[in-house]
């Protein structure tokens, strides 16, 4: 779907999204809709009803206390789920590059509190405005992105294992801030500060770091990582799509069938004004919030809304 479209039948959907937040319930991201997944409609399940950050702590729970249970001082589950230098080189051992972003040692309860108090405070804002699948990309990337960078570093060096969640919690912390710059926080529950001061504490502190046990590196993959996504006006869910539309291509080659596909300025004519202004606000709502439209802004947006959820009925 090309992005001006998505972005008009964003516009359409915008009086029913505020209704939506006047009642204090999750807004879902544009990258979820039914409408957005490319050319496939994804049936609604009753599953999709919960957040990911929600099922990301209950995972990271559930193998907190395997963990517990099962690891000893001669091995165990936590070492089984750990990622070490060396797997780099070996292929078969890649899928650590995920499974120890799951895996925090249980000696040291506060190591998985701290990652995942930031992904119930700051996870859950990122999710609404990305998306919950989206926003699981962008986490389990940023997991594996540290990793990798951990591992090239520490290749044919002596270190310990890497464990734990701490480079896609820096991640969604530094997206929170860069989406949400002036928003205000709490640390430690009673110190007010906005969240790009966070931000930079956040990049400071790590820079500075040098307690040999924690891998600052991966922190700062995470925050580069962010950068990257929110400045790039990355969406990483397309790369699936891409790839869905190449297997059909392949699909029905085999089959000696042609396909159709019309070019965008088949699919969406030059904008008019209205939609000009419609983007101009949504652009201005992703930047600064619902709360900065002026009443002529609000007004406008209520008018467009219903004229392009009209257009889509017929």
């Amino acid at each position: 779907m090309p992005p001006e479209v998505a972005r008009r039948i964003q516009a359409a959907d915008y009086f029913y999204e505020f209704r939506k937040d006047s009642l204090g319930r999750p807004r879902m991201g544009i990258y979820d809709r039914d409408y957005y997944q490319g050319d496939e409609l994804r049936p609604f399940r009753p599953w999709d009803r919960r957040t990911m950050v929600t099922m990301l702590i209950v995972v990271n729970a559930v193998v907190f206390v395997a963990n517990y249970l099962f690891t000893n001082r001669s091995g165990g589950l936590m070492f089984g789920l750990a990622l070490k230098p060396s797997d780099l080189a070996q292929p078969w051992q890649w899928y650590h590059l995920v499974t120890y972003g799951f895996a925090h040692d249980p000696r040291n309860i506060f190591h998985i509190l701290f990652n995942m108090l930031t992904l119930y405070f700051l996870g859950q804002s990122v999710e609404n405005k990305y998306g919950k699948w989206e926003f699981l990309r962008f986490y389990l990337l940023a997991i594996v992105l540290g990793g990798l960078v951990w591992s090239a570093m520490r290749l044919g060096a002596e270190s310990g294992p890497l464990l734990g969640a701490s480079g896609g919690a820096t991640a969604v912390a530094m997206l929170f801030v860069f989406s949400f710059p002036q928003s205000t926080l709490y640390l430690y529950g009673a110190l007010p500060v906005k969240a790009w001061i966070l931000g930079i504490i956040i990049v400071v502190s790590n820079m500075l770091g040098s307690a040999d046990y924690v891998a600052y590196d991966v922190h700062l993959v995470g925050a580069a990582f962010a950068a990257v996504y929110f400045f790039g006006h990355w969406n990483l869910g397309a790369l699936g799509g891409g790839l869905g539309k190449l297997t059909e291509r392949i699909q029905q080659k085999r089959r000696g069938l042609k396909i159709h596909r019309p070019e965008r300025e088949e699919l969406s004519s030059s904008p008019s004004k209205d939609e000009l202004e419609s983007d101009r606000i949504l652009d201005k709502i992703h930047r600064e919030g619902k709360d900065s439209l002026t009443s002529r802004e609000r007004a406008f947006m209520e008018r467009y809304s219903r004229e392009m959820r009209e257009k889509r009925k017929h």
